[in-house]
């Protein structure tokens, strides 16, 4: 049997800074049949010079690169190349950024844990119509808006109510209630107990842009 052309396999591009893990995937994608691994790229940046320079049908991306975030990047991708699909793994498999993912126009969202069996068929079957999704449960039984979880977010990265407000576009008068009615939600009583709390529930995760 004659072994397939690059031009019978679907190109895909990697972009994650775990550099094991995209040389593993990247084998394994070689390994396939119908698949082959295009380019890979380890930050926001490369990412994008690297989708402007290739010819890709799916993008395999995480959500935390050391220069911005995966969310931010679908819809820069997906305007480079609005015909690729795009597949999030990521180490931090919420159901809010799964939400969120999906909402900039990815059609797939799994966990770095993830059989690879699970994965490759993503990277061939997904799409807007039917979408994968692999995320938990929403973490800690606590229902934030979206607002909320907004706010949450920015304190988790350390800033005051005028910081938010500002990053949020919203008055401070509005973040202090939002952040009073989250506090509420989550039965602490100060700023730092929120994102304590927050934490671990798994709502945010400290370090991250999300």
């Amino acid at each position: 049997m004659t072994p397939p052309t690059d031009a019978a396999r679907l190109p895909v591009l990697l972009l994650d800074d775990h550099r094991v893990f995209t040389d593993l995937l990247a084998m394994s994608l070689g390994m396939q049949p119908d698949l082959a691994c295009v380019a890979v790229a380890h930050s926001a940046r490369e990412g994008l010079a690297r989708a402007a320079a290739v010819d890709f049908a799916v993008a395999v991306i995480d959500l935390q690169l050391p220069d911005g975030g995966g969310l931010d990047l679908i819809p820069l991708l997906r305007a480079l190349r609005p015909a690729a699909r795009i597949v999030v793994l990521t180490a931090h498999p919420r159901p809010d950024l799964a939400e969120r993912a999906l909402g900039a126009g990815a059609v797939a969202f799994l966990g770095k844990d993830a059989p690879l069996t699970r994965i490759l068929d993503a990277v061939r079957h997904a799409d807007a119509a039917n979408p994968v999704v692999e995320a938990g449960a929403r973490p800690g039984g606590v229902e934030l808006t979206h607002r909320e979880l907004d706010v949450l977010r920015e304190l988790g990265q350390g800033r005051d109510a005028t910081r938010i407000a500002a990053a949020l576009g919203i008055s401070v008068h509005t973040a202090r209630d939002h952040i009073k009615a989250l506090m509420a939600k989550l039965g602490v009583h100060t700023q730092l107990d929120a994102v304590v709390s927050a934490e671990r529930r798994g709502l945010i995760t400290l370090g991250a842009r999300y």
